[in-house]
């Protein structure tokens, strides 16, 4: 229903009008003003499609109000209802684009057609603006996908470098030689395949930088920051720690957030993010919570000295000969050399003891593993090297029996359950409770065993289901979604696309080659 404002200073025509609308079955919402002045105040708080106005009125007269009321809507159909035919009147009308000019008295006939008209023209435009609206989403998702794509070849180096450049030039600020990082955002539980898409801009809005987003998995994404002078990792951190405040306050999940270094050309990105993605295994030793940072890990890892790299060699022997006392032995020498060595970072220190821990409690039953990850919590949270060695004591004294059940058999019954029930929701907590694991200890064994992350192997194995579905029925694309275990159409054409850089649609249609 079209809404429309008259406006004239004898309320009986006010009424006239208004009688003939209702009388002849007109489908418009009217509302009166008894001056000009009166209507424009109207005009500037309520939007109107039809405004029917006369000429003489007192304060502001109708071509004044019509002439105003089009610049506020472009739009607007003006009707002019007047005792006047004064041909000065007319060019002012035609002037400012009045689209009919009714004498009175108005006779019945010619009001209804001219009504119709005005509003089969209004219903021309908001058709317009429909198709245009509809337009601009196509190309939005359109473009979306390309930088997507662009984005997902730029971190797997899937692309040659003159594809990218040629994309790039359509993608705003990578086209520049500009320094960026990338945060590689890493959550506890599912999260990106259920979520509203305004989780972009919610994350993006965090950060007072210019920002460009790709959705991963359902655990993951990544975000490629641009940054405006010199950012340290001082200044980086608080900013990691409000996207993870975000998180828990709107969607109640903790997150790992990892900082890449520092980029200045894009070939740097594949390797950037499988170091990034080699730092996030680290998420095993941490507790809910945690910013890391690139150059963090890759420099400590480098300067590591050859007495240390010995010294550990020599404790994970002594682990496999379930020696406690040369185990104790070799952690006194260790942390004498941790002392000497202070040129070490702390969280590459804290990595290696937890890396000690992780080999000691992988020697025992499965049943310890909740004992090793109440060493991990206390290892990060340390606040001195003789807290972290009276941390490894500690745990060398309590255990003592060796392992009984290999992690082969354990993760063998994981590949079961997943090629079994990947149409279900499943995911690394409900395998890990089925296993009787902690997620993180699941997510590791996982790791070791098959080469590669819980997450990306059931996300391959559906997407592989739902290819193998296309090729070889006719169900529709929906309930393929639902078939191979996504709830969401839009997320499971998103991943799809990146994985075999084709929509479900053309993947059926075409070569899947």
């Amino acid at each position: 229903m079209y809404k429309a404002l008259i406006v004239d200073d004898e309320k009986i025509e006010r009424e006239g009008v208004k009688f003939l609308i209702e009388k002849l079955e007109l489908t418009l919402e009217t509302n009166e003003a008894e001056n000009g002045i009166k209507a424009l105040e109207y005009l500037q708080t309520h939007a109107v499609d039809i405004l029917f106005t006369d000429i003489r009125m007192p304060f502001m007269d109708g071509l004044a109000l019509a002439a105003k009321a089009k610049v506020l809507y472009p739009k607007l159909k003006v009707i002019i209802v007047s005792a006047y035919g004064d041909f000065e009147y007319a060019k002012q009308a035609i002037h400012i684009q009045v689209v009919h000019y009714l004498l009175k008295p108005v006779e019945v006939s010619e009001f209804l057609e001219v009504v119709t008209e005005v509003v089969r023209l209004c219903d021309e435009d908001r058709e317009q603006r429909a198709r245009s609206q509809q337009l601009q989403q196509v190309y939005e998702i359109g473009n979306r996908y390309v930088q997507e794509q662009m984005l997902f070849d730029l971190l797997h180096g899937t692309q040659s470098a003159d594809h990218i450049g040629t994309a790039r030039n359509h993608q705003g600020w990578l086209k520049e030689a500009t320094a960026f990082r990338l945060l590689l955002l890493d959550t506890r539980k599912k999260l990106f395949d259920t979520v509203a898409e305004g989780l972009q801009s919610q994350l993006t809005s965090v950060l007072p930088w210019d920002c460009m987003y790709l959705n991963l998995n359902e655990y993951q994404s990544v975000l490629f920051v641009r940054l405006e002078g010199n950012w340290d990792k001082m200044q980086l951190e608080p900013y990691g720690k409000k996207l993870q405040e975000f998180l828990i306050a709107h969607y109640e999940v903790d997150s790992v957030i990892v900082f890449s270094g520092l980029l200045k050309d894009l070939q740097m990105v594949p390797a950037e993010y499988q170091e990034m993605e080699k730092i996030l295994e680290c998420k095993f030793f941490l507790s809910a919570s945690a910013v890391l940072f690139a150059e963090d890990m890759c420099a400590s890892q480098q300067d590591v000295p050859v007495d240390l790299n010995n010294m550990l060699e020599e404790i994970s022997r002594y682990i496999s000969y379930s020696e406690s006392h040369l185990i104790l032995d070799a952690i006194e020498k260790l942390f004498t050399e941790l002392h000497l060595n202070n040129q070490l970072s702390t969280i590459y220190v804290k990595y290696i003891c937890a890396e000690i821990a992780k080999k000691y409690v992988d020697s025992f039953n499965r049943d310890s593993n909740m004992s090793f990850q109440w060493f991990a919590d206390h290892i990060f949270k340390a606040g001195s090297l003789m807290q972290l060695k009276d941390l490894m004591i500690q745990l060398v004294e309590e255990r003592s029996k060796p392992a009984v059940e290999p992690s082969r058999k354990v993760i063998g019954e994981v590949l079961k359950w997943i090629h079994r029930d990947y149409h279900k929701d499943i995911g690394l907590d409900s395998l890990a409770d089925k296993a009787g694991l902690s997620p993180s200890y699941l997510s590791h064994l996982f790791k070791k065993e098959t080469g590669s992350s819980l997450i990306k192997y059931i996300t391959s194995y559906r997407l592989e289901k739902a290819g193998e579905l296309l090729r070889t029925t006719n169900m529709k694309i929906a309930d393929i979604t639902n078939e191979v275990g996504y709830t969401s159409f839009a997320y499971f054409c998103s991943i799809f696309k990146n994985y075999y850089g084709k929509t479900p649609a053309r993947y059926r249609e075409g070569d899947t080659v």
